[in-house]
């Protein structure tokens, strides 16, 4: 299991952002493996081990927050913003959500290499989606709420109003995982 560099650097670039002594305190507390990902600058370009994603964004949140994973929502929020920008930003602000899930849903193996992504609709209200994710051997929660964060940041950029959100996780390999958003 492997993610694209994408996904990694904007986690290196959320922790550059808050200064080098949050990047200095990340450092430490990682292993070899993410430290050295993180002392070279990852490449957008490369492929990393899925479990160098989850150490690299589960020490970010125990280092530079209170360790109940909610920065890892707020790096998905901030992947969101970080890596969609240029030609795409015009997506955000005249899509709706709706486009916006079927893109994210269609270029998952872009940035993945497992799972299946899906958008279902709701025939009865236009605007409720159910986004799943899956096939995906090793469940994390770090992965589950870095792209609640990233579809709600993406709500956002589109000028939608959330006004509900439901999810849905399980850790039990193949298990789907859902998130369900409702909005204006």
């Amino acid at each position: 299991m492997q993610v694209t560099g994408h996904v990694i650097r904007s986690r290196y670039m959320y922790v550059r952002k808050r200064g080098d002594d949050a990047y200095q305190r990340v450092l430490a507390e990682l292993g070899p493996e993410a430290r050295a990902l993180m002392e070279s600058g990852p490449l957008e370009t490369n492929w990393y081990p899925y479990e160098v994603y989850v150490e690299l964004s589960t020490t970010i949140d125990r280092v530079l927050g209170n360790g109940d994973l909610q920065l890892v929502f707020e790096m998905g929020s901030f992947s969101c913003e970080h890596n969609l920008t240029g030609i795409y930003r015009v997506f955000f602000r005249f899509g709706n959500l709706n486009f916006l899930i079927n893109r994210a849903a269609k270029a998952w193996h872009s940035q993945y290499d497992f799972g299946v992504m899906t958008v279902a609709r709701d025939p009865d209200n236009k605007s409720r989606v159910t986004l799943e994710l899956s096939e995906v051997p090793r469940p994390s929660r770090v992965l589950f709420l870095a792209v609640k964060g990233w579809v709600v940041k993406a709500a956002e950029l589109s000028g939608s109003e959330l006004v509900r959100a439901e999810d849905e996780f399980s850790e039990d390999p193949g298990a789907p995982m859902r998130w369900v958003f409702e909005y204006l």
